[in-house]
């Protein structure tokens, strides 16, 4: 089981640097992946594309914010699902209420 921490800026001039110790702070052993990307779909994130292709039933992928995974709502919902679907834990540092194990323990799983 690994542990991957996402973290994303939408332009050069942000600094991603402070996702990175948000994350580290809480999870030290994160293998982080790093992206810079502008747009608003989770298509095209070439980062993004690879980890999905490699988490595996039991990985954790950490994000700093629920707005780092998709700024549109029913895209970022279909790929929650998809990875919950999969085993794979997701946990939001902002958002601590809708992480994974919180949702599967609301849906009484």
């Amino acid at each position: 089981m690994k542990l991957y921490g996402y973290c994303r800026i939408s332009t050069r001039k942000q600094n991603i640097e402070r996702q990175v110790r948000n994350i580290l702070t809480v999870f030290p052993d994160a293998i982080i992946i790093r992206e810079i990307y502008t747009g608003t779909k989770f298509q095209g994130r070439k980062e993004l594309e690879k980890l999905l292709k490699i988490v595996q039933t039991g990985d954790t992928i950490i994000f700093d914010s629920v707005s780092r995974m998709s700024r549109n709502a029913d895209e970022g919902f279909q790929l929650y699902e998809e990875l919950f679907r999969k085993g794979i834990h997701l946990i939001f540092l902002k958002e601590p209420h809708i992480n994974t194990d919180t949702y599967k323990t609301a849906m009484g799983n």
